[in-house]
This record gives structure tokens, sequence and C-alpha cells, in this order.
């Protein structure tokens, strides 16, 4: 084996141009996968990230005509009731060894109006905000006292985005008043004092959402001892399983018969970008599969113009195997080469753009609400992606070689030597 690897080293240098132009193929190929996966990945992981955090959690407790209705934020259906108060529950569900967050959520629907008869409809939610600030950690969106902080618990205070103030004509410390429909149909009317400004980048944050102290929503809402979702973390997303599991018999215990529903049956589009890893991976073999046909004809036409040089070897008694695996190995060293260059390179591009960002703010002000993407995607760095390039660039490009190294192989002696 050592005197064939020496062989094809010696060979490779034969053609310099040539077998840099493969070297090239192949680390561009690579290179790419690098790139788009790292760019892909991140867009895909912003947008889970977002979505679970936000919206369903890795797993959600709801009843199940909730789903049905819950565009019309209906609070008719709802978890938990003054013979099983959510506090109850939700302490049952926190003493689950693999839960680390349980929390409710009441989601609404409310209409703001400020200054001269301003108004805009929004989606109010009622929350925990020391069990949110576990999770959404929306604080990170206060940066500066001047936007202020989160709502205290059994205040009429409310955190609203910049972009809806914006529209409302308010600042941090003005009043706004909101209209909403209790639990019970009545119209229901309160003021609230602004106390933060989040500014997210996200458009369904900071022109959508109003977040107020739970206990508040419960007593504004006419809904006491109950929510419209709970929502559970644990600590991976490779435990939502696992949680399901441990949830659903404490879950059917209760008035209504809950469902536990998971982070990817939330929606139909959070199902599909869950997916799209998945889909993408077939794109980056295509990828490197068109740069490996570099290297497949440069070596097809290396043993055609070396078709004498097989027999001569053949006639001094190496084997057709032994001419396989030479050629084999040739295009091995090339794989190994490329495919670790590129993925070098791939890895310090990534790096690199991965401070700096991609600016998809075009983008994203015509996308709607539900795409929970910020105006700056960063490509993601690991070591899974760079490994992933760099067996698949050695993997297929040695999947290519191999035919020529066969036909070479299957070289006669006899007819190899009579060849021009």
């Amino acid at each position: 084996m050592a005197y064939l690897t020496k062989m094809a080293w010696r060979n490779l240098g034969r053609h310099r141009g040539r077998t840099m132009l493969s070297l090239i193929a192949i680390i561009m190929g690579v290179f790419v996968v690098v790139i788009a996966k790292g760019l892909i990945d991140g867009i895909v992981d912003t947008f889970i990230t977002y979505n679970i955090n936000l919206n369903s959690g890795h797993v959600r407790i709801i009843q199940p005509e909730y789903k049905l209705k819950e565009q019309t934020l209906s609070l008719g259906y709802t978890v938990g009731d003054e013979d099983t108060p959510y506090h109850s529950i939700v302490k049952d569900i926190r003493n689950i060894p693999d839960v680390k967050v349980a929390t409710g959520r009441i989601r609404f629907g409310m209409l703001l109006v400020a200054g001269d008869h301003v108004q805009e409809t929004v989606l109010g939610i009622g929350t925990d905000f020391d069990e949110e600030e576990r999770i959404t950690h929306l604080s990170r969106f206060l940066e500066g006292s001047e936007r202020g902080t989160l709502p205290r618990a059994g205040q009429r205070e409310i955190l609203l985005g910049d972009a809806l103030m914006d529209k409302l004509g308010v600042g941090v410390g003005d009043k706004v008043n909101a209209v909403f429909s209790t639990s019970f149909g009545s119209l229901g009317i309160a003021t609230f004092r602004v106390v933060g400004q989040m500014s997210s980048g996200l458009k369904f944050l900071d022109e959508s959402l109003a977040y107020i102290p739970l206990d508040t929503a419960m007593h504004l809402l006419d809904m006491d001892d109950s929510v419209t979702e709970i929502v559970v973390f644990g600590e991976t997303l490779s435990k939502s399983d696992a949680i399901k599991a441990q949830i659903e018999p404490v879950v059917n215990t209760l008035p209504g018969k809950p469902v536990v529903v998971p982070w990817d049956e939330y929606s139909e589009l959070i199902s599909l970008m869950s997916k799209a890893k998945a889909i993408y991976a077939v794109i980056y073999i295509l990828i490197v599969i068109l740069a490996s046909f570099v290297v497949f004809n440069t070596l097809l036409m290396v043993v055609s113009e070396r078709t004498r040089e097989i027999g001569m070897l053949a006639a001094l008694g190496l084997s057709p195997q032994s001419i396989r695996r030479l050629f084999l190995i040739e295009g091995t060293i090339m794989a190994l080469a490329g495919s670790f260059l590129g993925a070098l390179l791939g890895g310090v591009f990534n790096l690199w753009f991965g401070s700096r960002g991609l600016d998809i703010s075009k983008m994203t002000e015509n996308l709607g609400g539900e795409f929970l993407l910020t105006p700056r995607i960063y490509p993601t760095t690991n070591v899974s992606t760079l490994v992933f390039s760099f067996v698949l660039g050695v993997v297929v490009t040695i999947v290519a070689v191999y035919i020529p190294a066969r036909h070479a192989g299957k070289l006669k002696p006899t007819e190899a030597l009579r060849s021009v």
C-alpha cells in the first residue's frame, strides 16, 4: 500500500495544472456547502427558536377545542378552573424531573387607544414575567434605561414594541387605554401605563404584541384560576417527546381532557421549517456532485492518456486490483485535501460573516408576522457543519473517481500496450 501511495502522489505532481483544477473544484464545492448550510441552518434555527419561545414551547397544554378556534382568540376553552386551579396544575408539572419551565399564558384580542383617538388592534398576552424571562428573555429587548422595564405582577402595566408605540404616538411612562372582550363576552376597558419599549427586530413582536402581567389579565378577563394555554420547556428540544409522555398522565386527569401538543405540531409552517434541513441536505449533495464531475472527467482523461503506462504496470505484475487502488488513492488524496481546505475556508468565511450578519430587511418587510425572522440573519458556524461538509466532499468525490479507477483496472496488458 505504501508504494502505491508514493506512486499516486508522484502521479498527481506530473500534471499539476490538471490536479489543481480538480482540487479547486472540490474546494469550491465544499466551500459553497459550508456557507449554504451555515446560512440555512441560521435561518431555520432562528425561526424555530423564536416560534418555540414565543408561541409553542417544547410542548403546549390546551383544550382540544381551543386549537380549532385559536385564530379567533377564544377565551371559552381554558385550562384550569375553581376546582382545579391553574397554579396547582403548573405546580404539578414543574415537579416532573425533565421540566425546566412551565408557565401559563392568556392570549386575547385587544384594541389599544392613545392620544387623539389613535387606535391599533393587537394580540394581548398575559404572562408571568418571572417565568417568561427564563424562556424568551424579553429584557434583552429593553437595552438602555430609556426603554424602561418589564411590567410588575398585579400592576396595570404594559410592554409594547417600538413600532407599535410609534403608531400610537406614546413613549415609556405614557398611558394607553385598552378595550377587550372578557371570557363572558362582556366589554372590558382598562388603562395601562407603558413601562417598557421592546426593540427586537421581529415584526410580530414589535408591531403586533402587547404584554401584561398574568394575574392582571386573569382579573380583567374574568379568568381567575385559568389560562388559555400552558407552555412547558425542558433542558433541550430533544427532550420534548419525553416531557410530553411524562405530562400526559397528569393532564388526562384535568377537566375537559386537555391535550399536549408538541412544538412541531404548532402550525404547518413550523412543521415545514423543521424539515427544511433535511430537504436542503439533498441540495448540498447535488452541489458536491456537480463539483465532483470535474474530478471524474479529469481522472477519466488521465486513464485514457496513461493507457500504455497502465499496460506496462500490468505487464510488470501489478494486479488489476492494485491498478484500480492506485487511481482510487489519487482520487482520495484530492478528495481529502480539497474537502479539508474547502471546509476550512468555509468555516473562516462563516465566522467572519456570522459576526456581521446578512441584512434581509427588504425581505422581512414583505413577510407576515408569522415569519419570525429578524432583519439580520447570522450564519451558524459549528463543528458539525464542517464535519458534514468534509465527509460529504470526500465520499462523493471517491464515488466519482471509482468509475475511472475501475476502468483502469479492467484494461488488459496486451490491449493497453498496443494503444497509441
